[in-house]
């Protein structure tokens, strides 16, 4: 069971950084009252699939890893959030059970909003609604991407799709939400193969590939993002021949600005 937490975390300055990011000091601190801290253990569980909505869940310190067991009897890890993340609002909306097994990574202090004192911020402060609606559209977008990259994309691409989103450099189906200081994949090579429905051997070949173009490193189970820029052309194609489309044409806009002023001088 999860213990109260004494220790000294600010849940205000937590919730600013939060969900709760940009709001009114009134609004972030109402919501600190109704908060409690709760403590787990390395391994404990959250809660699991299935699980009626209790609640609402940021992580104030440590880390939170989302898992669901697959028909061969394999535990799939989907996500792993850190501080400041969150989790549990698609239950609170929807009012139906949880969707995945949430265990802590390491020692982790959870900020805990009960169901009704959720709902109750909500209506008091329809602007959190909005900023919710936001990130469920994110994650709406990112279904739709993930089934078609399912069916067509070759391994390289969603492999670094799902590095970027683990790392929290990119939105995902577990988080809208994206912190630019992640790097780090805490996941084996043979978890991201359950994750991608590929083999050990396969995610390993292509991260020993990346590993000497100094895009990746690799030991003790992690894989550490060294260049997030080269490893987003590789996951978003289209996104970055856009960029390299609009960059040749500020240079061709640019030099005919050059030749014209030259013509005018002659």
């Amino acid at each position: 069971m999860p213990q109260p937490d004494k220790s000294a975390i600010d849940k205000t300055a937590l919730l600013r950084e939060s969900w709760l990011a940009n709001l009114p000091d009134e609004v972030i601190r109402e919501a600190a009252a109704c908060g409690s801290l709760r403590r787990y253990e390395d391994g404990e569980l959250v809660h699991a699939r299935g699980d009626a909505p209790d609640g609402f869940y940021t992580i104030a310190s440590g880390s939170v890893r989302f898992s669901r067991a697959t028909v061969d009897g394999h535990t799939t890890t989907l996500s792993v959030m850190e501080r400041p993340n969150w989790f549990g609002e698609i239950s609170m909306f929807d009012g139906l059970p949880r969707t995945h097994d949430g265990h802590a990574a390491g020692p982790t202090v959870l900020l805990f909003h009960a169901r009704t004192d959720f709902q109750r911020l909500l209506m008091r402060h329809p602007a959190i609604y909005e900023r919710f609606t936001r990130m469920l559209a994110l994650r709406l977008r990112a279904t739709f991407d993930l089934v078609e990259e399912a069916a067509v994309a070759p391994l390289a691409l969603r492999l670094a799709r799902r590095l970027l989103e683990l790392a929290q450099l990119q939105p995902s189906l577990m988080s809208g939400a994206i912190f630019p200081q992640g790097r780090e994949v805490p996941l084996t090579q043979e978890e991201l193969g359950h994750l991608l429905g590929k083999s050990r051997q396969s995610i390993a070949k292509q991260l020993r590939l990346w590993e000497t173009e100094g895009l990746v490193q690799t030991k003790y189970g992690r894989v550490f993002i060294e260049q997030p820029a080269a490893l987003a052309a590789i996951a978003y194609p289209d996104r970055h021949d856009a960029r390299s489309a609009r960059k040749a044409a500020r240079v061709v806009s640019l030099a005919s600005a050059g030749n014209e002023a030259g013509n005018r001088k002659q």
